[in-house]
């Protein structure tokens, strides 16, 4: 969202008479004026996941749009831009990741052809974390809800997405296929509070997300991680037409 200071502070934008039309961003939230509709899930339920200012921060840190709003008796829109200009446009929203109803994710996941992920799960870093999906539908759609078997969900994980991408030798456990294996703890997965970490060259950061409750991670049958804790080991291959060479 490209936010400007000056100009959002100006009294005469302010006074614009269409809540949406103080913003210099138009995805399907904004396009019906006067109202946040259609959006997934829409700036009404975004989260204040972090404020910067410390006397800002334990009045607004983690609530939604929504209630700030209502306890402010304003619009939206106003609600999230006077709380960005009172940060100094430091605040940073988050969108929750789910927006869909458990029903109609498990309508979309018994199509034998869908894939379960998010195109661009490893962009962004900066910016955000949207990697957390396989953890949150074995938590959500298998422990939780109980609309998926482990089988399934590790079809549409697993078996489906390598079949898509062309990898001949790897996505499910057969004899003569790479040893990828993932051994984990149903009960005690959960997804940790987001975090930055400096390990990017030159000490750049990025956003991580991690997980509890995965036992082993094993690639081309070497263990690469143990409860959380890297092992070292870089037993990846080169994948050249689909196999390793």
């Amino acid at each position: 969202m490209r936010l400007s200071l000056p100009r959002f502070a100006s009294p005469a934008f302010r006074a614009t008479p269409s809540p949406t039309a103080r913003l210099e961003f138009a995805p399907a939230a904004f396009i019906t004026a006067g109202c946040i509709a259609a959006a997934l899930p829409g700036v009404a339920e975004f989260i204040a996941a972090e404020v910067d200012s410390e006397e800002l921060k334990a009045k607004y840190e983690g609530l939604s749009v929504t209630q700030i709003a209502e306890r402010e008796h304003k619009h939206v829109v106003d609600a999230m831009l006077d709380l960005s200009l009172k940060d100094n446009l430091r605040t940073e929203w988050l969108t929750p990741v789910r927006n869909q109803s458990a029903e109609n994710c498990k309508r979309m996941l018994e199509y034998p052809y869908i894939t379960a992920g998010i195109s661009d799960g490893g962009a962004h870093t900066k910016f955000q974390t949207l990697g957390a999906y396989p953890t949150d539908l074995l938590m959500w759609m298998v422990r939780d809800k109980g609309y998926l078997t482990l089988e399934d969900a590790h079809y549409h994980l697993s078996y489906l997405p390598a079949f898509s991408a062309g990898f001949k030798d790897r996505g499910s456990l057969r004899e003569g296929l790479a040893a990828d294996i993932l051994v984990y703890d149903l009960a005690k997965l959960n997804i940790k509070p987001r975090e930055i970490v400096y390990d990017v060259p030159p000490n750049d950061w990025r956003r991580v997300q991690r997980a509890e409750g995965y036992r082993w991670i094993m690639v081309n049958g070497d263990v690469t991680f143990e409860d959380g804790n890297c092992t070292g080991a870089h037993p990846g291959k080169l994948l050249r037409h689909g196999v390793a060479r």
